[in-house]
């Protein structure tokens, strides 16, 4: 199976340079998009996937500016993207 290698452009929801992982996962069990969700994305124009964010307001227990693993909706072009053969 394909999957997809998502790494988070600059000035979006994810911290740059960092991978974003299916939604459905967590920071303990991180796995990639298939390659059929990423076309759905590209059909839909957004999808849901998890990965590093940096708090801007106080969120549950983070404060702001400090690294969470968190899920947004993210948009093909907030992504450099590269095919792969592995999961994680």
């Amino acid at each position: 199976m394909k999957y997809v290698k998502l790494i988070a452009k600059p000035n979006t929801w994810f911290k740059e340079g960092t991978e974003a992982y299916n939604y459905y996962c967590n920071e303990d069990n991180k796995y990639r998009v298939t390659i059929d969700e990423w076309n759905q994305m590209l059909s839909d124009g957004c999808y849901c996937v998890r990965g590093t964010r940096i708090s801007e307001s106080v969120y549950e227990n983070v404060i702001p500016g400090e690294e969470y693993f968190d899920g947004e909706c993210g948009f093909p072009d907030e992504f450099e993207w590269s095919i792969v053969d592995s999961i994680n």
